[in-house]
């Protein structure tokens, strides 16, 4: 059994990068491996009530749908502490199954598992 690290960048502002990031995370545990998901820059937006029902990538599956099997696998969703502040978000912001985290345990993370980004 494998480990993936699915680091996404982009959220609402490229829908097609939001939604590969959550993509790659449920196909590696649908597969059988252990998935995780780390927001950093404006991916955090991608973890705030709300804001999945906007995001349609071209060519895609739905990202509110990618979202919900994410959430009902339970994959992890950690959220770049700093990057969510500067963008106001708070913890009662969150969507269930995301957490707040910050670049230690991102290095942690990485270190340990099979890293790619979106």
């Amino acid at each position: 059994m494998g480990k993936l690290l699915v680091v996404a960048t982009h959220g609402p502002d490229d829908p097609n990068r939001a939604t590969l990031a959550f993509l790659a995370a449920k196909s590696a545990k649908e597969n059988g491996d252990e998935a995780e998901i780390f927001l950093m820059n404006d991916a955090v937006l991608l973890a705030k009530k709300g804001v999945a029902e906007n995001i349609q990538g071209v060519g895609l599956a739905s990202f509110p749908e990618v979202l919900e099997i994410v959430q009902i696998l339970e994959i992890p969703i950690w959220v770049c502490k700093p990057c969510a502040e500067a963008r106001g978000i708070k913890k009662e912001d969150l969507i269930e199954g995301a957490e707040f985290s910050g670049m230690y345990d991102f290095a942690k993370k990485a270190v340990n598992s099979s890293v790619v980004s979106f």
